[in-house]
């Protein structure tokens, strides 16, 4: 996240739009800016292993260790000057990308907040196949620069969002988390974190007509 944060504060100063794409090890929970620490489990959290981590953007509770999360930072686009409209943009680069990939995915239907799950809703900033999740996203600005990163569902943990959250590791939060998302396993597409990361990458760089001067992947 903190290379996240470093991203945007180049951009800002006038660098070249930058993409990341990177795994987590060991696991950990990032929480959105605004998302009180007490939803967390501290105990549940240090005996699975997982980290906590706070997101310079919004949302709400995010387990990564079986996703792919990535991170654009980019000047503000003229035609996109909107929240809603940065996310259509960026929107059309993940899902060329994951067309590369055999899945293909549509914006979310921006349901609206669902407690302290992040993937259990889905935003206008989401994707999703069928009616389930795939890739969660979140935003934020500083100056005429834009910061957008999320995570794309490859695989799943032993574990889930409501085995570390309070009041929410029960079998009903479980099923419905479950049946709300899917992942590139499930869908039978590539889960090779490179494989991924170099559709993604191909997919924004076609998608928005740039070409990215910093591109970590893997």
């Amino acid at each position: 996240m903190a290379a996240d944060r470093a991203l945007l504060d180049e951009v800002a100063a006038g660098a070249s739009p930058a993409l990341r794409l990177y795994r987590w090890s060991p696991p950990a929970l990032s929480l959105g800016r605004f998302q009180p620490e007490d939803d967390v489990d501290h105990t549940a959290c240090r005996d699975r292993g997982v980290e906590i981590v706070r997101r310079p953007t919004g949302g709400r509770a995010l387990l990564h260790g079986a996703d792919l999360t990535y991170a654009v930072a980019m000047p503000r686009p003229e035609r996109a000057a909107s929240v809603d409209a940065v996310y259509r943009l960026l929107a059309r680069g993940l899902t060329r990308g994951l067309a590369c990939l055999g899945v293909e995915a549509a914006v979310a239907r921006a349901d609206g907040p669902a407690g302290p799950l992040c993937f259990a809703s889905q935003q206008g900033a989401d994707l999703r196949v069928g009616e389930q999740k795939v890739c969660g996203s979140a935003q934020v600005r500083r100056d005429d620069a834009v910061l957008q990163h999320g995570a794309l569902l490859l695989d799943r943990l032993p574990f889930d969002e409501t085995d570390l959250l309070r009041g929410a590791a029960d079998d009903d939060g479980r099923a419905r988390l479950r049946v709300a998302t899917v992942t590139l396993r499930e869908l039978g597409a590539p889960v090779d974190a490179r494989v991924v990361a170099n559709a993604l990458a191909d997919g924004f760089a076609e998608a928005l007509d740039l070409r990215f001067t910093a591109a970590v992947r893997g």
